[in-house]
């Protein structure tokens, strides 16, 4: 098989590992390198070893002038929609680091724009890939515990990034959650229904908006997911994955500091617990994720985090931030077709002004 020939958009401080990534991927050849910031060029320069005519301060400049079949963007989520539009324009498939957009409104635009090319529009969420992850959704899809009833969710971490995450309103909802919510969905291969959630800020918090949050979330065939993730924790943490309990008729399965366990058997003294052996994967999550979407281009099919999948993770998180913000219960569908009629009143505005 020929190698992808990929653009990498973005060389900043996460953008600079996933420059290891795609050059160690077999089947890419990375060809270009764009970042407005020259320091991070001339370090993309170093740690790719591509010519200085490949190595872009303009993504404009890197889609015209390079030979390409992809696009990698690494940017922050307020770029998202223009580069994958303007990428796709130029006729180059696109992977984009989470978040899909910078507001719902921006991701159901995308959505419909991506409907008008005949090119593959997918969302790195690499969390789907760890082993932990894989190992407890091959024991659901094989029914191990039986019918799912519900799922306990806790993400405990004390993090001090400094930089832009120190003003998100929503911090740990925008940034992080929805890994853990892409998470729920991949495992019960389910979307939700409605979400109620509650957000706050601890005196000693380090963040100026609110760090911690809970949420009561209702998915398909009335699974009930009760969530809670704080990023000022005290205390023992969990791994970036989470701690999650999910409860069947059957038994359950629990998934603590990476560690997965079957438990079963109705009454706590009759259950008996078993050690589940990780699966292994050939390489690291976001190779995994790359490798996904690289297979979807060659093979004509649709990668497992494609923006169709993606947007019903990206969805949820947006209806918990409106649901922490107002305190009311979002309907998910409800907040879709609000959202779409609101998008349609300002193209027709825009279409009348034009």
């Amino acid at each position: 098989m020929s190698a992808i020939r990929l653009i990498q958009i973005g060389a900043g401080g996460f953008g600079q590992s996933w420059l290891k990534v795609a050059t160690e991927h077999p089947n890419v050849e990375l060809v270009a390198v764009a970042d407005i910031m020259e320091d991070n060029l001339r370090l993309a320069g170093e740690l790719t070893s591509l010519p200085p005519e490949r190595l872009f301060t303009s993504p404009e400049l890197a889609l015209s002038q390079a030979a390409a079949d992809m696009a990698l963007i690494v940017t922050p989520p307020q770029t998202h929609k223009e580069l994958a539009v303007t990428a796709m324009q130029a006729g180059l498939h696109v992977l984009m680091e989470k978040p899909l957009a910078h507001t719902y409104s921006e991701a159901l635009e995308l959505l419909t724009l991506s409907k008008g090319h005949n090119m593959k529009l997918g969302i790195s969420q690499n969390y789907r890939w760890r082993p932990p992850v894989q190992t407890v959704k091959r024991l659901l899809d094989e029914q191990a515990i039986g019918k799912i009833g519900y799922v306990e969710y806790e993400f405990r971490k004390a993090m001090k990034f400094g930089g832009w995450r120190d003003n998100y309103k929503e911090i740990l909802l925008e940034d992080m959650s929805i890994h853990h919510f892409d998470i729920m969905r991949f495992l019960l291969g389910a979307d939700p229904v409605d979400v109620m959630a509650h957000s706050f800020r601890p005196d000693w918090s380090w963040f100026s908006g609110k760090p911690s949050a809970s949420a009561v979330i209702r998915f398909e065939q009335d699974v009930h997911v009760h969530y809670f993730g704080s990023w000022v924790s005290r205390g023992q943490e969990t791994t970036w994955n989470g701690d999650i309990r999910i409860v069947g008729d059957r038994g359950a399965i629990e998934m603590i500091g990476d560690e997965v366990k079957l438990w079963l058997g109705e009454a706590p003294h009759q259950a008996v617990c078993q050690d589940i052996e990780l699966i292994v994967m050939p390489c690291d999550d976001r190779a995994s994720s790359l490798d996904n979407f690289v297979a979807a281009v060659v093979g004509g099919t649709e990668p497992a985090t494609s923006i169709g999948d993606n947007i019903r993770s990206f969805e949820l998180t947006c209806a918990a931030i409106r649901s922490a913000q107002t305190g009311q219960r979002i309907n998910i569908s409800e907040f879709r077709q609000r959202t779409e009629a609101e998008n349609a009143t300002v193209r027709s505005v825009r279409h009348t002004v034009e």
